[in-house]
């Protein structure tokens, strides 16, 4: 019974943990725009005024190119092989 439990609760902290890691921002399940992305890491992690919210949402893709899967692309968009969801 008491095993039962334990495996229970590493089970759980493996699910928990797993999605936490999947996404570490929090972001809700949708597209979204370089200019609200930027807004979005503005209000997390604040940043420099004088930098907008798209060159913002440019920088951090560049180090985080996974996320580039949450931007919305315009049609004329080439895909990245760098970023896995293209």
């Amino acid at each position: 019974m008491i095993f039962n439990f334990i495996l229970y609760l590493l089970i759980i902290e493996n699910i928990i943990m797993k999605e936490s890691h999947e996404n570490p921002l929090g972001l809700e399940n949708k597209l979204y725009t370089s200019e609200e992305f930027g807004a979005l890491l503005r209000d997390k992690f604040g940043a420099d005024s004088s930098i907008s919210n798209v060159i913002l949402t440019e920088i951090f893709l560049s180090k985080y190119p996974s996320y580039s899967c949450r931007i919305k692309k315009p049609e004329n968009h080439i895909n990245q092989k760098s970023c896995g969801c293209c």
